[in-house]
């Protein structure tokens, strides 16, 4: 088999440079760490093309010694400026960010990120720069039902710049954004188990830079400033709530150990400690609302997998868990800053713990449960009903711009609510379950035009009803 390829390859053919056409990868090419393809872009590859021409579309392979903190940093940089452009579209590309993410989950602070950008057109922030490619990856929107291949293939890439940076020894909070942003990414369009990973390495690299520490005074000492110990803070406060959502997405127990939430090892899991003076209208409040849904979500969790074996203790407990969802759940009805109660991630989140603590109850058959069981049915009727009621009026409400704005976390309530439909519900007088289970769907499938776990939700769907 033959090293070389026939015809020079297309970057050289276009920039009319001189190509040794080594396969597969020619010399410049490989020197300027560039994709070397010998095939037209648009060309179908056919039976009669040689191996060699197969083979040549790939990235390039760099030798060993070109893999430098340098070169790393160049990489990065240069894949902003060939994925989004120069600094009016990088700057384009974080306005839509800051519409349509940081108003439900403000980990970034907008202005000092804004007047950091002249540091991407250096090679001294790969960190930085990588963080705009999150920002590209997070507002793409699913083409036909499907993650376009240049998004998957960007999201390939990000992936393993983090994993570069990581080797290269660089833990800073804006490469820790980056993994949370990269997880957030996997969480909406239902990339599982891969999201499950993900807040894993978020949470130790998040102990490492010392993101986690509780004090105010300890965050400034080790970010060097209060702006940027307030975004540490908003940042950590992030991953755990990510952590507990997809914890109920994968059933199991949350990843983070309480330790790191008690204070013991250093925590800053106190709501309280945010700002609530803020109005209703800043996304610093609404991320304190949904920081407090969170942490009942997480006594939700340990609840159903790690109950305590005293039934009179497993009932109070259960007890009160239902009264502080109920008297949080009337702190943010209310709201009217989102165009639908259904787009609340404060609202969604209680209405999955809820779901989640109810089907646990109505699952005992063992003695003296029975007003437990009877009584965790009726209340699953409300919660659903409600949901279904909201879910009716939502497709006629909501507009696609509305839809831009959706938060990863609520489509979840949405899938659990069907799920119960057709399963221990399935019977249920009360409802018409078809109806019912029709309003949830199409809901879900509205809600896949944003993020494809919607979809991936009716799949699941689907194969239920199959099923049954």
């Amino acid at each position: 088999m033959s090293s070389h390829a026939n015809h020079v390859c297309l970057r050289c053919r276009t920039q009319k440079r001189k190509c040794d056409k080594l396969l597969p990868v020619c010399s410049l090419c490989k020197r300027l760490n560039r994709v070397c393809c010998y095939t037209e872009p648009n060309r179908i590859v056919g039976s009669g093309d040689s191996p060699e021409a197969v083979s040549s579309i790939s990235l390039p392979v760099p030798d060993l010694a070109q893999l430098t903190s340098a070169n790393i940093s160049h990489t990065i940089r240069t894949q902003v400026f060939t994925t989004i452009g120069d600094e009016s579209r990088i700057r384009a590309v974080a306005a839509i960010y800051f519409r349509t993410i940081h108003p439900w989950f403000p980990i970034l602070a907008e202005a000092p990120f804004y007047e950091c950008l002249s540091h991407i057109f250096t090679h001294s922030s790969p960190d930085l720069s990588l963080l705009t490619l999150c920002m590209v990856l997070l507002g793409a929107n699913p083409v036909k039902d499907e993650i376009t291949p240049r998004m998957r293939s960007l999201y390939i890439l990000v992936k393993g710049y983090i994993a570069s940076l990581e080797a290269i020894d660089v833990n800073s909070l804006e490469l820790l954004q980056c993994r949370l942003l990269l997880t957030i990414f996997e969480v909406g369009h239902g990339l599982y188990p891969a999201a499950y990973i993900s807040i894993g390495a978020n949470v130790r690299a998040a102990v490492a830079l010392g993101a986690n520490e509780a004090s105010k005074a300890e965050l400034e000492k080790t970010f060097k400033s209060s702006e940027k110990a307030d975004e540490a803070r908003c940042t950590w406060r992030g991953i755990v709530i990510t952590d507990r959502y997809v914890s109920l997405e994968s059933n199991k127990g949350p990843i983070i150990p309480k330790a790191l939430l008690s204070g013991a090892v250093g925590g800053n899991d106190d709501s309280d400690s945010f700002d609530l003076a803020l109005t209703p209208s800043k996304p610093l409040y609404h991320f304190n609302k949904l920081a407090q849904a969170s942490r009942i979500l997480e006594q939700v969790l340990t609840h159903v997998h790690d109950p305590v074996q005293h039934l009179e203790f497993f009932n109070d407990e259960a007890i009160q868990i239902l009264k502080t969802l109920s008297s949080f759940r009337g702190t943010v009805q209310d709201e009217d800053t989102v165009p639908h109660s259904l787009c609340y991630s404060a609202v969604a989140i209680p209405r999955s713990a809820l779901m989640t603590v109810l089907e646990f109850g109505c699952s005992f058959k063992a003695s003296g449960m029975d007003s437990c069981v009877v009584g965790s049915y009726r209340l699953m009727h409300d919660v659903i009903e409600e949901l279904v009621n909201a879910s009716e009026s939502f497709a006629a409400q909501i507009t696609p711009a509305d839809l831009e704005t959706l938060p990863v976390f609520v489509v979840h309530s949405i899938y659990k609510a069907a799920r119960i439909l057709l399963g221990v519900l399935r019977d249920s007088p009360r409802f018409d379950s078809r109806r019912a289970v029709g309003a949830l769907e199409r809901v879900l499938q509205c809600m896949s035009t944003r993020w494809m776990a919607g979809k991936r939700y009716l799949e699941d769907l689907k194969r239920q009803t199959t099923a049954s």
